[in-house]
């Protein structure tokens, strides 16, 4: 059991895509910030997400994410500028 547990600590850069490809399966967006973002104009400050379609549309936003009920939560989104 510890090997397999050492295996997935291991490949903790894999953890991002199966978040992501979940989303993709209920249809919603997948929310991220990215590193590489920081360098457009207004995101020096690493403020803002990615939000991913499924559709392959990547778009720069604010996030504000509420709690709603039964362990479930809001997310509201303002476009900032479409990346691709």
């Amino acid at each position: 059991m510890e090997n397999r547990v050492n295996k997935m600590l291991e490949n903790l850069e894999i953890l991002h895509e199966l978040g992501r490809q979940r989303c993709f399966e209920l249809g919603n967006p997948f929310y991220f910030q990215d590193a590489a973002d920081n360098q457009e104009p207004g995101n020096e400050l690493g403020r803002f997400y990615r939000k991913e379609l499924p559709t392959g549309e990547i778009f720069l936003v604010s996030l504000k994410i509420s709690p709603g009920s039964n362990e479930s939560f809001s997310f509201q989104d303002t476009m900032i500028r479409r990346i691709r």
